[in-house]
């Protein structure tokens, strides 16, 4: 083999060590990232397990649907889902792990009603939307976007639609 040969079979050596070197390097981010994400996800994960048992044991709810966190006035756990009948309840929970409110679907605030209650307060983006408890009562804690572009909040009872607190303009 002559010096020329040798050059490039070191030069195309050299590429395939550095092609590889990316990859793994690569493979390890990608890793890291993922590991980061599990352990960030992880108390959200566990604490939707435990509700969802809770809910199961303690309220009935043999099929859970949905499960939403708010804290804005304390920490409560809102499961949404079937019972044994097939009847949709949602269960409000305390950080304590105790029931605070059962609402049957039926009786909460119809869809109608709260597109009347977006067309009042123009409501453009929603950026949350969680079952809550407010002086008692159950509730629907609502963030969003106005037509300024502002971030509002606003507290609606679950079942009648009365606005308890609005806050806008943040």
């Amino acid at each position: 083999m002559d010096n020329y040969s040798r050059i490039q079979y070191q030069e195309k050596s050299n590429k395939a060590h550095r092609r590889l070197i990316y990859v793994g390097l690569m493979i390890l981010v990608l890793l890291l990232f993922s590991l980061y994400l599990f352990f960030v996800l992880l108390p959200i994960n566990s604490s939707a397990g435990k509700f969802s048992s809770l809910a199961e044991t303690k309220a009935g709810i043999k099929k859970v649907k949905t499960f939403k966190e708010s804290d804005r006035n304390g920490n409560y756990y809102s499961i949404y889902g079937t019972n044994s009948k097939g009847k949709e309840y949602l269960v409000i929970f305390n950080a304590k792990k105790k029931i605070v409110d059962k609402v049957p679907v039926s009786e909460q605030l119809s869809d109608s009603k709260l597109d009347k209650i977006y067309e009042k307060y123009k409501v453009k983006n929603v950026y949350s939307f969680a079952p809550s408890i407010y002086k008692g009562r159950a509730v629907f804690e609502l963030s969003y976007a106005e037509k300024k572009n502002s971030v509002s909040f606003l507290t609606v009872d679950l079942k009648s639609g009365k606005v308890y607190r609005l806050i806008e303009g943040l």
